[in-house]
């Protein structure tokens, strides 16, 4: 682990269960019984039928690539190092759709339905981030 520049995510008394699966490597979804619906990213009420009842629940981390693009432009200095990178957007296979970092695979590779899996960046003692990477 390496000194972290970028900004960090700022976890509230609702989020903090997430952040703290992802430093145990698991990567949780908001679940809504009433609606058999997993939500991503969090809301107090489910998207599908406004319900407020709601728990975390693992997702198994997979999914595909929905769309994707190769950023070259550096809105911020502490990304300049990794320019150009790959942002995504990741439809897990419980649903949601999650943006992301892809890594590990050439944009060359990457293609719209390409199987994803989870990888977990332990940026600091405190947080984790999930990207994704070819499964």
């Amino acid at each position: 682990m390496t000194d972290y520049a970028k900004p960090l995510p700022v976890p509230d008394e609702e989020t903090q269960p997430w952040f703290d699966a992802l430093r145990e490597h698991k990567l949780l979804l908001q679940y809504f019984p009433s609606a058999d619906w997993y939500q991503y990213p969090y809301s107090e009420r489910c998207q599908k039928d406004w319900s407020t009842e709601w728990e975390w629940r693992e997702s198994q981390g997979q999914g595909t690539v929905y769309t994707w693009g190769q950023m070259h432009q550096v809105y911020h200095p502490s990304w300049r190092e990794e320019a150009p990178y790959i942002v995504a957007v990741v439809e897990l296979d419980e649903g949601p759709r999650m943006n992301t970092t892809l890594i590990n695979v050439d944009h060359t590779a990457i293609s719209c339905g390409m199987r994803v899996k989870v990888a977990f960046d332990d940026i600091t003692p405190e947080f984790t981030l999930p990207k994704f990477e070819p499964a």
